[in-house]
């Protein structure tokens, strides 16, 4: 059983109506329905949680630095191999560099290890 009829091409020319209770409701008003009935919050959920910038698991860590506040600066390429950056656990900082970047990253991990002073 069809719900739609084609023409001799097989386009479709004509749907069936929807049927049932929200059969001919307008976007505005499911929205109204989900919002005050249903209590969703239709925000974006990843703007409220707060996203880590250090290594994660499977990307591989390469040299480490200490810094003069006492905390590490490590390089690191991504899982993927696509991405080499570096990762200050004292002040936070991630500093991307791209494929094949590993010397340059290294270069500017030793750099920021030695003007670093978060503790």
């Amino acid at each position: 059983m069809t719900n739609y009829t084609t023409d001799a091409d097989g386009r479709i020319t004509l749907s069936a109506e929807q049927q049932g209770p929200l059969a001919n409701i307008t976007d505005e008003e499911m929205y109204d329905v989900i919002d005050t009935e249903w209590q969703f919050e239709l925000s974006n959920a990843a703007d409220a949680r707060e996203v880590s910038m250090a290594p994660e698991r499977g990307d591989r860590i390469g040299k480490q630095y200490t810094i003069v506040g006492g905390n590490v600066v490590a390089t690191a390429t991504t899982a993927e191999g696509e991405v080499a950056f570096l990762y200050c656990y004292g002040c936070g900082e991630r500093r991307e560099f791209g494929y094949g970047w590993d010397d340059r990253t290294r270069e500017h991990a030793n750099k920021h290890a030695g003007g670093c002073r978060a503790a």
